[in-house]
Parts: C-alpha cells; sequence; structure tokens
C-alpha cells in the first residue's frame, strides 16, 4: 500500500520530513511508502520504529544546573535548548527547543530573547555559542518553503479590534481587559487551549522621544530585518525592540562614543558577565546616559533585536463566539528612573488599538492542553489572575457542547470586590452546574494571604477522590510562582491522601503527565 507523504516543498526540515513521513507509515501499518514526493513510486525500503526524543529537561521547576545535567552527552543545541527557561512561553518569537537550534544553526544571534531565563540563560548561551564557534560544526542550510495561501506567524491575519473591556472594576491595583478581535474571513480557526500570535506596535510616545534623543526627524530610511528599507518612525514603531538592549546595541554605542567615560562604560556593561546591562534599561535610557555615543542611524536600528510576536492564551471557544477570538490581557505600566513604562503588547491591545483598527495576529496551536476526548471526564482548572484565560474557553465550549464530565475551577487575585475576573459567567456557570465546584481565593480580603495551593489542601480529601476518579488537572499562570507552588501542593496531597512516599507522589503525577491527565500552560 502507498501512503501519501510530504513533498520536498513542505515547510519541514529533511529531518521533520523524515520523521512525519515515518509517523504516517507506522500509524497506517505499512513498511513502505514513496519518499520524495507525492506522485513519486514506491520503494520499499525496511520499517524502522519512530524514535520519539525525551527532553527530560525540559521542566520549569528545575535549576539551570540541573537542567544542564539531564542535558549532558546530548547534542549541543539540545544543551542549548536546556539552558532556556523551559516555558515555551513564545516572548522570544519562538519555543525553547526552536529558539535553541536557530541559535545553534546561527540563524538567530540575538542570546538574551529568552526573558524568563534572563541574564542566567544569557550568559550560559553565550557561554554555548563561543564553545561552538571553537569548533563549528556544518548544517544543512535547510530552508522552510512557506505556505503563503493561507495565514500564519509568516503570513498574519489583519484582525479588526472589536472591543476592549475592563474585567476591573473602580479602585482595583490592575487593569486587566477581555479584548475580542474579529477572524472574520480570515479562514482561521482555532481549539480552546490554543494561543494567539499578536504583533505588537511599540509605544509612539517613547518611539517619538527616541527619535528626537538620536537627534533625526523619523522620515530617513533605515533598514529592517530581510533587507527592505522603510522611514525610521515606522522601523521603530513595528520592526525592532526599543524597552530593553542587548550586548550588539551597547558594543555599538561604546566604539562611537566621543567620551572615553562614556565609552569605558558601556564596555565595561558588555564584558561584565556577573552585572551586565541594567534589565530595565530601554533605547531612550541610553541615549540620554550617553549622548556623545551616535553611531549613523541605519547601524544604530540595525543593531537592535526584532520585534517579535507575543503568544496570548486564547479566552474563548468558537463555539460560542464564532469568527471571533478573545484574549484576557494584564496591562503592564509602572515607574521606573522618573519615566512611566508600558509593556509593549499589553498596552497595544488595551491602549493604541481602538475600534476597527487592525492587529496582526495568527494562531498557534497548543496540543499539549486540551480538554479530554471523552466528554464526561472530570476537570481540574486552577488559573489565578489572567491565568483564568483558557478556562474560560475551557468552559464556554463544554457548555457549548453540552459535556457531561464534571468541573472545578480554582481562581484567585487581590480582592473579590475589584479583581474577580469574568465574575458573571463564572458565578452564571456556578449557579446552572456547570461549575460542580469552585474555589475562590483572594489575597488581599484578610490579614492573611489565601492563595489558590491553600484552597487546594483545604481540599484534599476531595481533590484525591477526583484523581482517582480520572480528573484532568490543567494549570495556567506564572511558571516560577504560581505553578511551582501548586505543583508541591498536589505532591502533598497526593502522597498524604493516597497514603505513598513523596517520589511515589512525584511518579503518580509525572504518570499523570505522561498519559495528558496533568497539563501547564505556564510563563
Amino acid at each position: 500500500m502507498a501512503v501519501p507523504v510530504l513533498p520536498e516543498s513542505a515547510p519541514f526540515t529533511p529531518m521533520q520530513r523524515a520523521w512525519l513521513n515515518g509517523f504516517f507509515a507506522g500509524m497506517l501499518n505499512v513498511d513502505s511508502a514513496p519518499i520524495d514526493s507525492f506522485a513519486a513510486p514506491s520503494i520499499p525500503v525496511a520499517a524502522e520504529p519512530v524514535v520519539v526524543e525525551d527532553f527530560p529537561w525540559h521542566d520549569p521547576a528545575l535549576a539551570l544546573d540541573e537542567r544542564l545535567k539531564l542535558a549532558d552527552g546530548r547534542p549541543p543545541e539540545r544543551v542549548m535548548m536546556a539552558a532556556m527557561a523551559q516555558l515555551d512561553c513564545g516572548a522570544c518569537g519562538y519555543l525553547c527547543k526552536t529558539y535553541a537550534e536557530a541559535v545553534f544553526g546561527g540563524e538567530e544571534s540575538d542570546l538574551t530573547k529568552c526573558t524568563p531565563g534572563g541574564r542566567e540563560t544569557a550568559r550560559k548561551l553565550k557561554e554555548l555559542v563561543a564553545a561552538r564557534k571553537s569548533s563549528p560544526v556544518k548544517t544543512n542550510g535547510s530552508v522552510a518553503v512557506v505556505d503563503k495561501s493561507s495565514h500564519g506567524r509568516a503570513n498574519p491575519f489583519r484582525a479588526p479590534l472589536l472591543r476592549s473591556e475592563s474585567l476591573n472594576r473602580p479602585g482595583s491595583a490592575k487593569d486587566v481587559r477581555m479584548v475580542a478581535l474579529s477572524l472574520k474571513g480570515s479562514g482561521l480557526s482555532y481549539e480552546v487551549g490554543d494561543a494567539l500570535g499578536v504583533f505588537p506596535e511599540n509605544d509612539p510616545e517613547l518611539v517619538e522621544a527616541i527619535i528626537k534623543a538620536m537627534g533625526a526627524r523619523g522620515d530617513e530610511w533605515v533598514p529592517i530585518p530581510g533587507g527592505s528599507c522603510i522611514h525610521l518612525y515606522e522601523a521603530l514603531t513595528n520592526h525592532y525592540v526599543i524597552t530593553k538592549i542587548g550586548d550588539d546595541f551597547a558594543s555599538l554605542m561604546a566604539a562611537h562614543a566621543t567620551t572615553e567615560s562614556e565609552a569605558a562604560t558601556l564596555r565595561t556593561l558588555v564584558e561584565d558577565d556577573a552585572e551586565g546591562i541594567p534589565a530595565h534599561w530601554d533605547v531612550l535610557d541610553v541615549l540620554e546616559q550617553f549622548p556623545s555615543a551616535r553611531p549613523p542611524l541605519g547601524e544604530m536600528v540595525g543593531a537592535l533585536s526584532s520585534l517579535q510576536p507575543r503568544l496570548y492564551s486564547i479566552s474563548s471557544s468558537l463555539k460560542a463566539f464564532p469568527d471571533e477570538v478573545h484574549l484576557t490581557v494584564g496591562v503592564v505600566r509602572y515607574e521606573q528612573g522618573g519615566r512611566r513604562r508600558r509593556g509593549v503588547a499589553s498596552n497595544f491591545l488595551a491602549e493604541t488599538l481602538r475600534p476597527r483598527l487592525k492587529a496582526s495576529v495568527f494562531v498557534h496551536t497548543s496540543p499539549g492542553f486540551r480538554l479530554p476526548a471523552d466528554d464526561g471526564a472530570p476537570v481540574v482548572m486552577i488559573g489565578p489572575g489572567t491565568g483564568v484565560a483558557p478556562f474560560r474557553a475551557f468552559l464556554q465550549d463544554r457548555a457549548s457542547s453540552g459535556a457531561k464530565g464534571r468541573n472545578w475551577l480554582f481562581f484567585g487575585d487581590q480582592r473579590s470586590e475589584t479583581d474577580y475576573l469574568y465574575r458573571d459567567e463564572i458565578e452564571t456557570y456556578r449557579a446552572v452546574g456547570l461549575l460542580t465546584r469552585l474555589d475562590l481565593a483572594f489575597s488581599r480580603d484578610q490579614a492573611e494571604k489565601v492563595y489558590v495551593q491553600h484552597k487546594m489542601r483545604e481540599s484534599a480529601a476531595e481533590l484525591w477522590s477526583w484523581l482517582e476518579a480520572g480528573a484532568h488537572v490543567y494549570v495556567c499562570g506564572d511558571a516560577r510562582k504560581m505553578a511551582l507552588d501548586v505543583d508541591f501542593a498536589l505532591r502533598e496531597i497526593v502522597a498524604d491522601q493516597g497514603r505513598m512516599s513523596a517520589d511515589a507522589a512525584k511518579e503518580y503525577l509525572k504518570t499523570m503527565s505522561q498519559s495528558g491527565r496533568y497539563q501547564r500552560d505556564v510563563y
């Protein structure tokens, strides 16, 4: 039996294409398949088992040295992957694995894109890249072919803003929005659990201030990634990172500083791995603090990192909102160095974008964060703050499909009066019985702070009974604190209620994870 296989023009590397061809052949239980194109004649080959590579270090709970130890002996691109924060958050424009492969292959030179990993990751990548340069390895140089007939990361859809609604009540210390975009006419589809990639634009006020500090007008022609040239204002607005700087930019500024003290300070910042460039510095900070450093405009913008899309957990189901996609956006604003700072993507969505104006978007599929195939399976959702985003989508989906499985939501935030996100929807789901159980943890409603993990421990016996009944557990939110605390609480509950050792409890959750019953969307 001949099996269709991926053509050479498919947007995969040769290794990926070979793996997928083997997978399809194995799935259909055949031992021969054409290997060159859909029209190629069958060539008998011996069937070989498909080996799926495991990444034991791909766990954000592990420290860097632990991850590197687990990757010891693996190919250099896998060691680079182990240096990442293991969140697959998409802030860098890649996943941990693909970012490492891009750095290893030379397609990506910016080693500071792993924001959650911070300086620790950047230093380790710098060390690994230096080691690789001393013993270079050739790459196959393959280039993925992009299908321009459909919308994706390389061909995003221009989605009009439908509405942006505040989810906080007056008096809140936060600003969280429900942002609804139209997908009408895009051909895009998504499943609950997926993320939406958004190409943001930089804050117009910051762009104007940087142009002024550069001594420019904004209509000068400068290069952008890909080789073309556009006006400086547009380049700084749409193509480059201006809210942080890397070694390339600092080195260029040092080389052009006419005041030796400024040049020396800049060189020290680049060379000092322990301290490095202050994480909060943006381009305007550097221009203002080092006025003698003024490289040519083209070189200056060329030394900046490319602006990457941000991934947001989708907060809606197409079953409930056809042709729409909803996001839950926590708007970032803070004071630093006497200036108001703004998060790039969150302020673009909440402030710059207006109804009918458009954002460039694409769907980022998340096959590892899916509702159970059995709609009768119980579901436990743990998502404080904006971590509730995918669970709003889960509940919409289960309500629309008439799923019979029980649903339990743990949600929390600062104050119940001002920060109970999607209050009316959640309370309605509880009233009609879709939410079998709802546990709320508002940390600042009482003297002692209460978080979702505290509520989990209070309900340990019932939570254990749900686990034993086959419940699927989902966690969404901050990886560095909340997700670790939740994981630790789960281990304690399993060990105590299941009367097992700590190691056995850890293995219990590992087995749940491997079977798809314990899934996390953390950042």
